[in-house]
């Protein structure tokens, strides 16, 4: 597990708390998704091994967006991003960077569960059903639910965590083991609604994004731990400096 830290700087959180100079209030829950929006996405995905459907959570209009994979079994049940021992590892993740949840809005690349259903070893009459990474076709099916909360929530600092959120974002070139901690300044992709055939195309607009290593990562493989505590401590200094506020 990543060590708390009893004191965390207070600047990063009143950074992360800043808001953009137009903005008038901000709230705290789902952004209200088009139900014609969540209804096609979930024709696109008909057949395939999903389950539920999770919304965002979180802070909005605001400056952070934490952008993960998918939700597993308990988020499912549960109708949270990030909860069970995950969630524990991601709370730990944001007290080291000197946030809460409710500085940022949690969302995913996929917002149905993936799985996969196993027979049960033994008893081959039974079936034990796990999560499973999401299909690039899953992926792109859900895409455009992502593209509308970017324009709802506003952020100005893309969290990613793990490779399939850094992905979707970044595509398929990148992947968070080489560039993990590391702020970067960048466009991202997203679906034209009025072309969906065309794939994914670059946007104009420019992000702050910090990618970092999904909190299961660490229940995996405990040789990641410095690691990841190293880049939440450059995350907690990025967040104090204003080049990210700015612009």
């Amino acid at each position: 597990m990543v060590h708390h830290r009893p004191h965390v700087e207070q600047n990063a959180q009143q950074a992360a708390q800043s808001q953009h100079s137009n903005e008038q209030s901000f709230h705290i829950g789902h952004v209200p998704l088009p139900p014609e929006l969540v209804e096609a996405c979930m024709r696109r995905v008909e057949g395939k091994q999903l389950e539920g459907f999770l919304a965002g959570f979180g802070k909005w209009p605001g400056d952070i967006m934490l952008v993960g994979e998918a939700p597993g079994g308990n988020e499912i049940v549960q109708g949270r991003p990030f909860c069970g021992q995950a969630g524990k590892v991601l709370d730990e993740y944001l007290q080291i960077a000197g946030l809460t949840r409710d500085d940022l809005y949690m969302t995913s690349s996929v917002r149905s569960r993936p799985y996969r259903d196993r027979p049960v070893k033994g008893h081959p009459e039974r079936m034990s059903r796990s999560n499973r990474t999401p299909t690039a076709s899953e992926i792109f099916a859900h895409a455009p639910i992502l593209d509308y909360e970017l324009s709802v929530v506003k952020p100005r600092l893309l969290l990613t965590v793990g490779n399939i959120g850094l992905q979707r974002l970044l595509g398929s070139g990148v992947r968070v083991s080489d560039i993990h901690g590391q702020p970067r300044q960048s466009t991202i992709q997203h679906v034209d609604q009025d072309h969906p055939e065309r794939g994914y195309i670059e946007g104009t607009e420019s992000y702050w994004i910090f990618p970092l290593y999904h909190p299961a990562a660490i229940l995996y493989n405990r040789s990641l731990e410095s690691v990841i505590e190293q880049d939440l401590q450059r995350l907690r200094d990025f967040l104090q400096e204003e080049v990210w506020i700015s612009g």
